[in-house]
């Protein structure tokens, strides 16, 4: 059974960010901005705050004032959603030949259809935690955890909706809590992230995006190739068998 060492993963994740930082720092920059399409927050509500000593009260404040244009957070969730399918790619491309794309317009054609998949194993995957989460936290901790490959399967290899979770179910049987594990340094990264302004934010979740796609890499199922299913065709072939009178 495969096994992943959590060091190794988060120095190849770190030699990796610093390396193509310029390019995955920036869709990261985009795809946060992209992701608050549609959500602003009152003026009058933003100039009472820094009179309110109190944080609780604060954010309090904040979330009762803040204001949704729907329409463009459905625009934002797509073009969020779209520019993970892409990073997903040029990590996973990044990792395997050195390069994060060829050209960068290829690096943005994608198939319609499997963008669709994506989006909805994203959904499905959102959901699944968020009621998991309900029900006793650690429900939503498990699935978190052995479905977490399924939308960078689907944006990487192609696969459909079933097939995206199975073979994240697949990778990470026997690897919960070594995974589990690196979740928690993941969020650690994030927390330092968060302490260097939003510049470190930006590079933590790069570090972040390459420690997952190394991670399924190093759990990935070896796929039967076209030379294994050819041998195995001929040892099927009933000219191979002596029928006995």
């Amino acid at each position: 059974m495969k096994k992943i060492v959590i060091g190794d993963i988060v120095s190849r994740a770190w030699d990796l960010a610093v390396k193509h930082w310029p390019i995955f720092v920036l869709m990261s920059l985009i795809t946060s901005l992209c992701s608050q399409f549609g959500a602003t927050v009152d003026p009058n509500v933003l100039t009472g705050l820094g009179q309110n000593p109190d944080p609780q009260a604060v954010v309090e404040a904040l979330r009762e004032g803040m204001v949704f244009n729907y329409p463009m957070l459905i625009i934002g969730a797509l073009l969020s959603t779209y520019l993970g399918f892409v990073v997903y790619r040029m990590l996973y491309s990044a990792i395997t030949t050195g390069r994060p794309y060829t050209t960068l317009g290829d690096a943005f054609k994608v198939d319609l259809v499997q963008l669709a998949i994506f989006f909805c194993i994203e959904i499905v995957y959102g959901l699944a935690i968020g009621f998991g989460l309900l029900l006793f936290i650690i429900p939503g901790i498990f699935l978190a955890v052995r479905w977490i490959f399924a939308p960078l399967i689907a944006a990487t290899e192609g696969t459909d909706f079933v097939e995206s979770f199975r073979r994240s179910w697949q990778a990470t049987s026997g690897n919960f809590w070594n995974l589990f594990l690196l979740g928690l340094v993941a969020i650690g990264i994030a927390i330092l992230g968060l302490c260097a302004c939003c510049v470190g934010v930006l590079f933590a979740d790069v570090i972040i995006n390459f420690m997952l796609v190394l991670a399924y890499l190093e759990l990935k199922p070896q796929q039967p190739t076209f030379e294994d299913e050819t041998i195995f065709k001929d040892n099927n072939n009933p000219s191979d068998f002596v029928e006995v009178q």
